[in-house]
C-alpha cells in the first residue's frame, strides 16, 4: 500500500501576491522620457554628421579674414594666368572631400612711377626757358628812426600856431595855461589830428627874477596849494594827452612836489616829458617809481634863434635817432624856427618817421 507524501509546506499552497497595480501618471512620464531620449539622440546623430561640413566652412572665413585687403585701385591689371586645379571651386573640393589648396597670396603692385611723360618733362623746360626771368628780391626794408618835435609856449600867437599845425599833423603842440588863444590853438590842432600837451609853469631856479607865468608849480607850496593849481591848469587846455614842464629847472628837482604831480599824471592816464632844463632833474626816478609813461628830451632845435644853428639841430637830432632808434626835439613858436623846419620837414621824412610826442613814452622797468 502505497503512502502518500505530505506536500512541501506542510501541505499547503501560499496565495501568490498582486502586483500593485501601476498609475497612468507614470505609464505618461516614462513616456515622455522616451520620446525625449528618441529626440536626444537625433539631434546628436544629425550635429555628428554635419560637423566635418561645418568646421570647413568656418576655416573659410577665418582664412578670408586673414588675407590682405585689395587695393581699390591698381596701377596694372595683373596678366590672366592659366587654369589650373586651384581654380576649382572650394565647395566641390570641399565634397569631394579635397584638401583646400591655400589662395595664391596677392601680388604687391609695382612702385609708382612719374606719371608725366618725358616729353613733358621736355616741355616745361622749354616753357620756362620761354618766359622772362623773374626779378630780383629786395632786400629788406631797414625800419625808419622815429622822431618827436614838440613846439612849445603855444597860446600866445594865434597865426602863428596855425602855420606850425600846417606844417605836419605829426608835430605835437604844448599850450601854455591860461594863455589867450589856448582853447582856439587847441580845437584847430585837435581838428588837424595834432597831439596837444599841457606846457606845465614850474618854477626855475632863478625866480623870481624870471617869472614862469600864470598858473606856476612853486616849491614853496602846500600839497593841497599845489594840487589844485595843477587841476586847474589841466582843465583850462583842452584835448591834452601829456604834460612837459615849462622851465622848472628848480621843481623838478624836488622829488616830493614831483611825487605829487606824477601822482595826479598817473591817475587821469597822461604822460609826461622832461624838458631837461637842469641836468639834476629827478623826474625820471620819479616817474620809474610811479610807473608812470614818460621820455625825455633828446636836442634843443632853436635856443639860438639863427637859421644854420637851426638846421644844425635838426641834423644833430636824427643823428641821434639813428644812434637810440628814436630822438625827440623841441622847438618853440618863432618863425625863424617855422621858416626852417618848412624847409627841413621834406627831407626829414625821407629819412625818419615824424610821429607824436605820445609814440615815443614808456614805462620804465
Amino acid at each position: 500500500m502505497s503512502v502518500k507524501r505530505p506536500a512541501r509546506g506542510g501541505g499547503r499552497r501560499r496565495p501568490r501576491r498582486r502586483k500593485p497595480p501601476v498609475s497612468p501618471l507614470f505609464k505618461a512620464l516614462g513616456a515622455v522620457v522616451m520620446v525625449a531620449a528618441l529626440v536626444i539622440g537625433a539631434i546628436l546623430v544629425a550635429r555628428f554628421m554635419t560637423a566635418p561640413e561645418s568646421r570647413a566652412l568656418s576655416a573659410d572665413r577665418k582664412s578670408l579674414s586673414q588675407r590682405p585687403p585689395v587695393a581699390a585701385s591698381a596701377p596694372r591689371m595683373p596678366a590672366k594666368e592659366p587654369e589650373t586645379k586651384a581654380s576649382i571651386p572650394q565647395t566641390a573640393a570641399r565634397s569631394a572631400g579635397m584638401e583646400r589648396t591655400p589662395a595664391p597670396k596677392p601680388q604687391q603692385p609695382a612702385p609708382a612711377t612719374s606719371a608725366v611723360p618725358e616729353t613733358d618733362a621736355v616741355d616745361s623746360s622749354s616753357l620756362r626757358a620761354a618766359l622772362p626771368p623773374l626779378p630780383p628780391e629786395l632786400p629788406a626794408i631797414k625800419k625808419q628812426p622815429r622822431v618827436a618835435i614838440i613846439i612849445d609856449d603855444m597860446g600866445y600867437d594865434r597865426a602863428l600856431a596855425e602855420k606850425f599845425i600846417g606844417l605836419n599833423p605829426a608835430l605835437t603842440l604844448a599850450i601854455l595855461p591860461h594863455s589867450p588863444h589856448q582853447q582856439a590853438i587847441a580845437r584847430i590842432a585837435h581838428a588837424q589830428g595834432a597831439e596837444i600837451m599841457l606846457h606845465l609853469p614850474m618854477e626855475p631856479s632863478e625866480y623870481p627874477e624870471i617869472n614862469p607865468g600864470p598858473g606856476a608849480l612853486l616849491t614853496s607850496m602846500s600839497p593841497d596849494e599845489l594840487l589844485k593849481v595843477l587841476e586847474e591848469n589841466l582843465l583850462a587846455v583842452p584835448h591834452v594827452k601829456g604834460v612837459n614842464n615849462h622851465m622848472g629847472s628848480k621843481m623838478t628837482t624836488h622829488s616830493e612836489q614831483i611825487y605829487q604831480v606824477f601822482s595826479v599824471l598817473k591817475r587821469r592816464g597822461l604822460y609826461f616829458i622832461d624838458s631837461r632844463t637842469t641836468e639834476a632833474s629827478v623826474c625820471q626816478p620819479s616817474a620809474r617809481l610811479l610807473q608812470l609813461p614818460f621820455a625825455q628830451r633828446d636836442v634843443f632845435l632853436d635856443h639860438v634863434q639863427d637859421p644854420a644853428f637851426i638846421r644844425k639841430q635838426v641834423r644833430e637830432l636824427v643823428r641821434v635817432a639813428r644812434q637810440k632808434g628814436e630822438a625827440l626835439g623841441i622847438g618853440h613858436p618863432h618863425l625863424t624856427t617855422y621858416n626852417i623846419l618848412k624847409e627841413v620837414l621834406p627831407e626829414l621824412r625821407q629819412q625818419v618817421e615824424l610821429v607824436p610826442a605820445s609814440r615815443l613814452v614808456r614805462v620804465i622797468g
